[in-house]
């Protein structure tokens, strides 16, 4: 295959917005970067394999050697040298964490692994510092299946049968893509079968130009070639600029960038374009050529300096990049070029050694794993501190209430024996952190209620988070108050700040929708939860609805960020300041307020105020951790707040 300068210079335009995104140094839509890449990677292998199966020298052990050269030495040296740097930086809990993810980096299920990881308590990604090898999992996935399939596709269907088929799987893939993004968006981000499209684009791309069913255009006249070219770069620099946290993706918005890429592929071969002219300047394929180290090495510097910051300031990012240019250029002269020059390094050289580094990074993972992080580095009684589950309350069985618990009649009555219940805590998994202090209230004044709570439930009628289309939780909700005419009193706790932001400490671009949303992206939650609270009180005007406010938010209120700031030598806050609190609560108080005041029978009841005094808001009351994590009071921190509670439940 003659070397393509331009295909080079297309790496560079995926690559820099990524790692110029993930160092926070601008360019929202950076993301899409790694979009691109799939087209490139589908067309460049397909082109080989190909070639190889129409001239009947197709063996699948001589592709997978090529695979093995050019993704192994520097991937393990990477994940090598990120595992020593991880055990001096990281606690305990998130080196066993890491320890994980390296046994699925290596077994090519990172993309498997983050995916089951992800979630509503996930913590900060920059925690991660193998994240970004889910990219990778989805690529060699794909190098296991693709090419026995395209192989037997040509051999039984032909080569424009196998042509059809696999334009039917690429579509088939797309369309569950665009349905994934708008239900299931974390399945949308990391699965195989969901991002596939992608690279069977660069490979659709590939069997047409080697077929020559697809050549240079050369029917084209010199000015259409530009356009093409000129047109390719905008559809890939236009959402790098325009896409944010906000942005449905992937889906239909990843189209584009892939459309770019397989426009610019196409035009590029003659190299007299003007998008290919530039793409083919030495800088462009200069750092094309680093591309795959520049990826690999980017990501764990970022994180680990995070990790040693807490956060990253703009020189911080800067700095990251430098380090990650210095760790490419080494990574590239000295692991990947040598290695993949089969005369300096053999077949079996290869093979013994990707097995042996395979091997070698699944003991240090499983080591790592095993023995829980190698916690012999803290001291105990703080690791002691950083286990959630020593400071979540005794009855979280109550708590994941789904539409199937609901229908079954499973949702817990808590508070006084033998009463029947007046009142219902319902929302997410902030009403049940609080529920320790409602129901001890509630018992102490003889009085009982349901919890309904689940991870990030919001009980507004005809509103659904944008990329979980659906209401079927909800309706569930509706339906349970129907058959309990005993429920007189709904007490209503919700994280307010991403509710009505999408923005949070640990949250980015969260919007929440219902039948009238106008695009406006986050700016539309405040409509949304004043609509669905309407239609809650229009359902049930002869029942109260109270509104709670919500706890103080952030990372100084985390054990664990605060054990990490005493891990890289950093003085811990041990609380927010309450100023900060403050600006929290302008964020949702006056539109509560709002709410209350237009419906006759909802009362919007400041909670959590005490916890705070005129200057923090303390993550321990003496020796009394108040938080179990950033957001969430632990069950001694609720129980503080029963007193209050208890004036709470006189609204009754």
């Amino acid at each position: 295959m003659k070397y393509r300068a331009d295909i080079d210079g297309l790496r560079t335009i995926a690559v820099l917005p990524v790692i110029i995104y993930h160092a926070g140094l601008g360019l929202p839509g950076g993301f899409v970067g790694v979009d691109v890449f799939f087209v490139i990677s589908g067309y460049l292998i397909t082109y080989l394999l190909v070639a190889e199966i129409d001239a009947d020298r197709f063996s699948i052990l001589k592709f997978y050697e090529r695979r093995a050269r050019r993704i192994f030495p520097a991937l393990f040296t990477m994940l090598l040298a990120t595992a020593l740097a991880a055990s001096v930086t990281m606690m305990p809990f998130d080196f066993r964490d890491f320890g994980k993810s390296l046994v699925a980096t290596t077994l090519f299920a990172a993309n498997i692994w983050f995916f089951r990881e992800e979630g509503y308590f996930t913590e900060a990604a920059e925690l991660e510092p193998l994240l970004h090898t889910w990219s990778l999992g989805v690529e060699e996935q794909y190098y296991i299946i693709f090419p026995l399939l395209l192989f037997a596709a040509s051999r039984v269907l032909g080569r424009r049968g196998a042509f059809v088929l696999i334009s039917i799987v690429g579509l088939c893939s797309f369309l569950a893509s665009v349905i994934a993004t708008s239900s299931a968006p974390e399945a949308a981000f990391y699965l195989p079968q969901l991002r596939a499209w992608e690279l069977l684009i660069g490979s659709l791309l590939a069997i047409a130009v080697v077929r020559r069913w697809w050549g240079p255009l050369p029917w084209m006249p010199g000015w259409g070639k530009h356009v093409l070219s000129l047109a390719g770069l905008a559809a890939i620099l236009w959402p790098i600029l325009a896409y944010n946290t906000e942005t449905l993706f992937p889906g239909i918005t990843a189209l584009l960038p892939c459309l770019g890429a397989f426009l610019l592929i196409s035009v590029g071969s003659d190299g007299r374009s003007v998008g290919t002219r530039l793409l083919s300047l030495s800088p462009m394929t200069f750092v094309g050529k680093l591309s795959y180290s520049l990826y690999l090495w980017h990501w764990p510097v970022i994180s680990l300096f995070f990790y040693q910051r807490g956060d990253l300031s703009r020189s911080d990012g800067i700095l990251c990049l430098v380090i990650s240019f210095i760790l490419a250029y080494l990574s590239w002269r000295f692991v990947e070029q040598p290695l993949r020059d089969r005369s300096r390094v053999g077949t079996r050289t290869i093979a013994a050694g990707s097995v042996f580094a395979m091997f070698l990074s699944i003991g240090i993972g499983v080591a790592i794993w095993q023995l829980d992080g190698m916690p012999n580095r803290v001291d105990p009684d703080l690791l002691a501190m950083a286990n959630s589950k020593n400071f979540a309350h005794d009855r979280r069985d109550c708590h994941f209430v789904n539409p199937s618990r609901a229908s079954k009649g499973d949702v817990c009555v808590r508070g006084a024996a033998k009463v029947e219940p007046s009142f219902v805590l319902v929302g997410d998994s902030h009403a049940d952190a609080i529920s320790p202090a409602i129901f001890a209230a509630a018992n102490d004044l003889n009085l009982a209620g349901y919890q309904y709570t689940d991870a990030g439930f919001a009980p507004f009628p005809g509103v659904w988070r944008l990329g979980r289309e659906g209401t079927d939780d909800v309706d569930a909700f509706i339906e349970f108050l129907k058959n309990r005419p005993t429920i007189k009193t709904l007490i209503v706790a919700r994280y307010w700040q991403l509710q009505l932001t999408g923005y949070t400490y640990r949250h980015q671009g969260g919007i929440w929708v219902d039948d009238e949303y106008d695009g406006s992206g986050a700016e539309y939650n405040k409509s949304a939860v004043e609509h669905g609270m309407a239609r809650l009180a229009r359902l049930f005007p002869d029942r109260k609805i109270i509104l709670l406010d919500d706890v103080p938010t952030g990372s100084a209120l985390h054990i664990r960020d605060q054990l990490r700031r005493m891990k890289a030598g950093r003085s811990a806050e041990f609380g927010l300041p309450e100023e900060d609190y403050k600006a929290q609560r302008t964020q949702y108080e006056d539109i509560l307020k709002g709410i209350a005041a237009d419906l006759p029978n909802v009362i919007y009841q400041p909670l959590f105020g005490v916890l705070c005094n005129d200057r923090l808001c303390p993550l321990f009351d003496g020796e009394t951790l108040l938080y179990r994590d950033g957001d969430h009071l632990s069950w001694k921190g609720a129980l503080r707040l029963t007193p209050n509670a208890r004036d709470l439940l006189q609204y009754q």
